[in-house]
């Protein structure tokens, strides 16, 4: 990426950040809001029914619902890219995979404002992550991101062609959402519903990061190498994908 592509991607993550909250009396701060009250709500519901079998569960439910929201944001970030930048799109030339870079790294951002408030809850509960710990809970997160970003070059060029894709698309995050253990432990899942929940990716990279950065165990090498595997292909195959459609897709603005 040459510095002309660093500093139009640069202005796309700042247009999209000023125009998210412009008109807004609480600003960005709806960042680090809108978790919280989805974490206060998912707590007292949960906490009476799983608080006691989750060691440090406040934590662990807070950074389940950042990791979520994280991915769940660049994708929705991604599907929207190509319609909400169509009119820079059609005028200016530029390498097209640069609006739906921009478009996710803003998730980045606050990704960065949410876990500055799990730091909060880390004091609270007197944990201190070790640099181990830390480093793997990171490296989660670029799988996540990854994950996403592979997701949503296939998304975003669907997206142009299908607009119900977007209903869609929340309706497949909502089931996705309780196909994780966020809020509950792997361990009370038994039966066939085991098998669909370890089936989900993002099982293996939730549990991997919570427990490394939480409890200081390294748990699900294995399964998370392969899934960051399979989202470096799914990251490299959704930028062919991409570039192959993206010439005739503008025709359908």
């Amino acid at each position: 990426m040459n510095k002309n592509d660093r500093e139009l991607l640069f202005e796309f993550v700042k247009t999209d950040f000023t125009l998210r909250y412009n008109n807004s009396i609480l600003g960005f701060l709806w960042v680090v809001i809108k978790p919280l009250l989805m974490f206060t709500v998912m707590y007292i519901v949960f906490s009476i029914l799983l608080g006691g079998s989750v060691k440090y569960y406040a934590l662990y439910l807070l950074l389940g619902i950042i990791m979520y929201n994280f991915f769940n944001e660049v994708t929705v970030n991604g599907l929207n890219a190509l319609v909400q930048k169509k009119d820079v799109i059609l005028k200016v030339n530029f390498k097209r995979s640069l609006v739906v870079i921009g478009s996710t790294l803003i998730a980045g951002i606050n990704l960065a404002f949410n876990l500055l408030v799990s730091v909060v809850f880390f004091i609270f509960n007197g944990i201190l992550p070790s640099i181990e710990g830390i480093l793997f809970f990171v490296f989660a997160i670029v799988i996540l991101y990854i994950l996403a970003l592979g997701i949503s070059f296939f998304i975003s060029v669907f997206f142009v062609k299908f607009r119900d894709l977007q209903h869609i698309w929340e309706i497949l995050m909502l089931v996705l959402f309780y196909l994780t253990p966020i809020v509950y432990p792997i361990a009370l899942v038994k039966g066939y519903a085991s098998l669909i929940i370890y089936a989900n990716p993002l099982t293996h990279v939730f549990n991997f990061a919570r427990e490394a950065i939480i409890y200081g165990k390294v748990l699900s090498v294995s399964s998370t190498l392969v899934i960051f595997l399979i989202s470096i292909i799914i990251l490299y195959l959704g930028v062919i994908f991409f570039r192959r459609n993206i010439k005739t897709i503008v025709e359908k603005f």
